[in-house]
């Protein structure tokens, strides 16, 4: 589960002030309405609550419906357990309508005050599980099982539901159980804050792909925590109690609302809800991503077949060190953009000098070092394709200046080109070329660490040894720089007048 310090960082400005709108407002609404009690009026109606509820149920139950859909064709965890989650919304907010005193005769009962907290508990649990790692023993079970997860679950709260709906005495439904007021509360408010956290989730997620469904399924669950708090501090049948209905029903109104259009768009469940499914972050934002990048992306490695792939190993490479440094799910998305697109200038190389086996002369190295300023001109006239702009202009810029186009050195680079460039020539160096073999791991990444503080950012390489730590690798930390440098100069091209390119094209 992601740290609570980076979880809050990934928040951004917006998402506080999304979250202070949605928590704090109704909170302070709450406390006013019983600090003044004239402007907390009441309405008691059995039949009109379990026509709201009734209302909530229905939208819970849509979602269900959609992501049961999901979950038949893609099998995987995710949607299952996000409509097992709408499922506990549904049932029990119905059978919470359905056991209002009053109703049809329903007598006094603990049922009724029991549902709605049982029914966002359930909620937040599964919505936890559903966002939670892929190795998780719950995640691994449902994937295992998805139809008799999902038949077993639908069953059991249906059945509980019906139960207490038809005789909501029944289950120790007269009095209250011996410290049921304190569990109840701490059952309600440990629910509100992991529904925060929750939100929190789908926040970061909206922001690195953009997908309507996971901003819908921050309202949800930032309302449904609102819904917490006013079911605590409202007055039963007064205006500060009939609020948690209104949050429930505002949440759940937007995930229907979400859902609804991706189904009309896309005409498939499984891609309306398919966000959910989704945990790695490159995934997240290649989903957003515009149709204009993943067609420069298959243009410029249609046209070279030694760089197939060469984008997409770049773009992973290089959100995995701005994940390890820290960076904002904003940044992240224009790494990972530019980094998808940072070759796009190659277009303009002719294939004969992108392909050649020998050595480059003056003029065709000239071609090779505009590719940059040439993918620049390109994506400067896609407004959708902005963001992707630094680093396709700078990621052969170095640390020590001597890159290209503008020669800029350290800071004045920008950051996530620094980082594109650390992932471009270590894929590059790894990587079957027209003019080398790849080169074996360990010297290439000997290579980058000489470069660094001389030709990468050494924040950035320290972040890609950290990376790739885990695929067996131990960095050189040794005096060996210059016969590094020098090694890296005897594998790459060199001009016909025999002066050497350090790491030619480097990707």
């Amino acid at each position: 589960m992601t740290s609570a310090p980076r979880l809050a960082r990934s928040l951004g400005r917006r998402g506080w002030a999304l979250l202070a709108a949605l928590l704090i407002l109704p909170t302070l609404l709450a406390l006013a309405l019983r600090a003044v009690p004239v402007l907390d009026v009441a309405h008691e109606s059995p039949s009109f609550h379990l026509l709201v509820v009734s209302g909530i149920a229905g939208l819970a139950f849509f979602i269900a419906m959609v992501t049961t859909v999901a979950a038949a064709r893609d099998r995987r965890p995710a949607p299952v357990l996000l409509a097992v989650a709408c499922v506990s919304v549904g049932a029990l907010m119905l059978a919470h309508g359905l056991t209002t005193p009053g109703f049809e005769g329903r007598p006094m009962n603990m049922w009724v005050a029991r549902l709605p907290v049982l029914a966002i508990a359930g909620f937040a649990a599964c919505l936890l599980a559903a966002t939670a790692s892929e190795r998780g023993r719950v995640k691994r079970f449902v994937g295992r099982h998805p139809r008799a997860t999902l038949i077993v679950a639908t069953s059991a709260l249906s059945g509980f539901a019906a139960l207490v709906s038809v005789d909501p005495t029944r289950l120790w439904g007269v009095a209250p159980l011996p410290g049921e007021e304190t569990v109840a509360t701490v059952l309600a408010f440990g629910s509100g804050l992991l529904l925060l956290v929750l939100g929190a989730r789908h926040w970061t997620r909206w922001r690195l792909g953009r997908d309507r469904v996971e901003l819908s399924l921050v309202l949800a669950t930032w309302l449904s925590a609102d819904a917490v708090v006013s079911l605590k501090l409202g007055e039963l049948w007064r205006l500060s109690w009939w609020d948690y209905h209104a949050y429930l029903l505002a949440g759940f109104a937007a995930a229907s609302w979400a859902v609804l259009v991706g189904l009309r768009e896309s005409r498939s469940a499984m891609q309306a809800v398919g966000s959910i499914s989704v945990g790695d972050v490159l995934e997240h934002i290649d989903r957003g991503s515009p149709d204009a990048l993943h067609a420069l992306t298959a243009a410029v490695e249609a046209k070279d077949p030694y760089t197939h792939g060469h984008s997409g190993r770049v773009a992973r490479l290089a959100v995995g060190i701005g994940e390890r440094l820290g960076l904002d799910p904003d940044i992240l998305r224009r790494l990972a953009q530019g980094a998808q697109l940072h070759d796009i200038g190659k277009i303009g190389v002719p294939d004969a000098v992108l392909n050649k086996p020998a050595n480059l002369d003056s003029e065709e190295w000239d071609l090779i070092r505009a590719h940059p300023i040439v993918g620049w001109e390109i994506a400067s006239r896609a407004p959708s394709l902005l963001s992707a702009l630094d680093v396709i202009r700078h990621h052969h810029e170095r640390w020590d200046g001597s890159g290209y186009p503008d020669q800029r050195s350290g800071d004045d680079t920008p950051l996530v080109a620094r980082i594109a460039a650390v992932a471009d020539v270590w894929d590059a160096l790894t990587s079957d070329r027209a003019y080398r073999p790849a080169w074996p791991a360990d010297q290439a990444l000997a290579h980058l660490v000489a470069g660094s503080g001389d030709l990468f950012d050494p924040a950035c390489v320290e972040a890609f040894v950290d990376l790739i730590s885990g695929n067996g690798l131990a960095a050189e930390r040794t005096d060996l720089d210059r016969a590094v440098l020098a090694a890296a100069a005897e594998a790459c091209h060199r001009l016909t007048n025999g002066s050497r390119l350090g790491v030619r094209d480097a990707g």
